[in-house]
């Protein structure tokens, strides 16, 4: 069947769009570049490529709390998706009452706003001991994800066919192993929409690891960007550019590789779910 293509307003609105889009990250690209001597003059355009700030900003802590931002996103998406596949594979599938009630309640879990709820979890995590880790971070961020997630997975379970695992269970497939071989597979497009949804909320996350972090050793990119700005008590503004720019590559990178599962997911999630 042949693509119907976009009349030309449609399409010019939509290369409009995209371009105010792309607007602040070329902005903020080209602003790393620029000389000091042009870089308070937003309208001029780097002259010269100035890799100055770069080297400002790699001679930082900027690996460290790469390191600490990547093992953060890294074990709290991973510890999400484990523990949300299979609950919402488990609520997708029964229909006991107890079952509908422990649904309803982790969908209140996405009521209630993350700063609302800042106050008591730092006392809860002060009276653990758990302050000033890493692992304070990926339990918290396992837990606020865990609503949205579940919701996600028992959506697409949903349209999963039951004779998958009614076949493996007559082939002496036990419940664990026939979720992780059989169906955690099918679930790679609600998997890839809930990473590349969620993944931005924790890369760039300020205000949970301020809290709960008082150690330049732990602390994740943003606000190492931010201490970094007022440890300098300057006014050159270049070496945040830089980082900012740095801090943004791993996820365009992610993004590349993994949209294809996004879009799959959520066409399958409009259609299915």
């Amino acid at each position: 069947m042949e693509r119907k293509r976009a009349s030309l307003p449609t399409e010019i609105i939509l290369i409009v769009v995209g371009l105010l889009f792309l607007f602040p990250i070329l902005y903020l690209l080209q602003m790393s570049f620029k000389h000091p001597g042009i870089f308070y003059k937003p309208l001029m355009l780097p002259d010269r490529l100035y890799l100055d700030y770069y080297k400002m900003a790699l001679h930082g802590d900027f690996f460290r709390s790469l390191w600490n931002s990547t093992l953060v996103t890294v074990f709290g998406l991973g510890l999400t998706i484990a523990i949300s596949s299979m609950a919402g594979y488990a609520l997708s599938r029964r229909t006991d009452r107890l079952f509908r009630f422990v649904f309803l309640l982790l969908l209140t879990g996405m009521i209630i706003p993350t700063v609302g709820s800042l106050i008591p979890l730092f006392k809860l995590v002060t009276s653990l001991n758990l302050g000033n880790t890493r692992s304070v971070l990926v339990l918290l961020y396992t837990a606020g994800f865990i609503p949205f997630a579940t919701f996600l997975y028992s959506a697409f379970t949903k349209s999963i066919p039951r004779e998958l695992e009614e076949s493996a269970s007559i082939d002496g497939c036990g419940p664990l192993r026939m979720f992780w071989v059989i169906l955690f597979p099918l679930l790679l497009p609600a998997t890839g929409t809930f990473i590349l949804t969620n993944v931005y909320g924790i890369w760039n996350d300020f205000v949970t690891p301020l809290i709960f972090l008082n150690s330049p050793e732990k602390m994740t990119l943003m606000p190492m960007i931010v201490q970094f700005m007022y440890n300098r008590q300057s006014t050159n503004y270049g070496p945040v550019f830089a980082l900012c720019v740095l801090a943004m590559i791993p996820l365009l990178v992610l993004f590349v590789f993994t949209q294809r599962y996004m879009l799959k997911g959520l066409v399958i999630g409009s259609v299915k779910g």
